[in-house]
Order: C-alpha cells, then sequence, then structure tokens
C-alpha cells in the first residue's frame, strides 16, 4: 500500500501544496529494520523544532505492483528515506539502511533553508 500523509504535529490538514518538503519512505511488509526506521521518523515529527512545519511524509511500499520501479532500485537498500524541497527534486538527499534521528533532523532543518 502507497498512502501520503501531509504531516503536521498541530494540524494534519495542511494543504499539499502548503509543504515545504517532503520525506519518502521506502519500505515493505515484514522489515525489522523498516519498523525501526519508521520509529525513527515518528520521533523526529515529536521533536518541538518541527511543530507547525509543513512536511510531506509518503510511505512507498516497494512489494507493491506499482512500485516495481522502486523495487528495482531499492530491493536491497530499504529502508530508504528521500528528503527533498517540494518541487526541487535535485534537491532530494538519500539516507539508505540506518536511519538516525539527529542525521534525519540535520538533513531536513538544510532542506528547509534552502
Amino acid at each position: 500500500m502507497s498512502r501520503t500523509i501531509l504531516r503536521t504535529i498541530h494540524t494534519s490538514r495542511v494543504l499539499l501544496h502548503d509543504a515545504e518538503v517532503k520525506l519518502t519512505f521506502f519500505s515493505k511488509p515484514n522489515c525489522g529494520l523498516c519498523d525501526q526506521a519508521k520509529e525513527v521518523i515518528d520521533d523526529v515529527f515529536e521533536r518541538k523544532e518541527f511543530h507547525d512545519k509543513r512536511i510531506l511524509f509518503k510511505v512507498v511500499n516497494i512489494n507493491e505492483r506499482k512500485n516495481a520501479k522502486w523495487w528495482k532500485e531499492y530491493c536491497f537498500d530499504i529502508p530508504v528515506l528521500h528528503i527533498e524541497k517540494v518541487g526541487d527534486p535535485k534537491s532530494c538527499t538519500k539516507v539508505l539502511h540506518f536511519l538516525e534521528e539527529d542525521d534525519i533532523s540535520e538533513k531536513i532543518r538544510r532542506i528547509q533553508s534552502r
């Protein structure tokens, strides 16, 4: 299942075009590392500095047929997190395998400052 969540701490009803940063999380079911990485991402969202920040969060299940492109790209590398400025695909930073809260937070701050 692929899903998109526009994540803000105080409200989840921010429009897509209001998002500043986009996080795309590539994972698959029954992946322990993916579950741990998702917890790290949740912890990042709980940080006070990201309250009221407009961050688009999308989960991509690479096992779904419609995501075959991503399965070919990341089948041996998940979990993978793309962090980019909305509307600027060239700004994309990728984090593979192990996600750390401080590292993700720093990358989001860097993207926000562009």
